[in-house]
């Protein structure tokens, strides 16, 4: 494999999210509040509206831009390309924004932001995430 791997459809990405929650087509139709005769459509190619998209977002707790991406509403850009900073962006829009949780997620990103420019990655392992170490791989 070269290591370049197109962008997933709309489709694809319903799929592997059904796959993912073992739903079937009339599952993700409830979920999201829709007619299953449109996830069907969805999953044979057709483009879902930015309302449904929004719907879809919403009931999955998804980035709402990487769907409309996904589907061909907006155009790619370099940072659609990290799939964990979109996770991320999905989760920070969920939050219920106090000024205090502002101030500590803001606080929070600011030291890692310095510690980033200071410390290479492989010296300031994650909690939950295993320490890499020479010769594993």
């Amino acid at each position: 494999m070269d290591g370049a791997s197109p962008e997933p459809s709309y489709s694809e990405w319903m799929r592997e999210e059904m796959r993912r929650h073992e739903w079937r087509q009339a599952d993700f139709a409830r979920a999201v509040g829709i007619d299953v005769s449109m996830i069907s459509r969805w999953l044979h190619g057709r483009r879902p509206d930015p309302a449904s998209l929004e719907r879809v977002a919403a009931a999955l707790g998804a980035d709402l831009d990487s769907l409309l991406t996904l589907a061909g509403h907006r155009p790619r850009s370099p940072r659609d390309d990290d799939p964990r900073v979109a996770a991320l962006v999905a989760k920070v829009r969920q939050v219920r924004w106090t000024p205090e949780r502002f101030l500590i997620v803001d606080a929070l990103l600011d030291d890692l932001r310095q510690r980033s420019s200071r410390i290479p990655i492989e010296q300031a392992p994650l909690p939950g995430m295993p320490a890499e170490r020479e010769g594993d791989g």
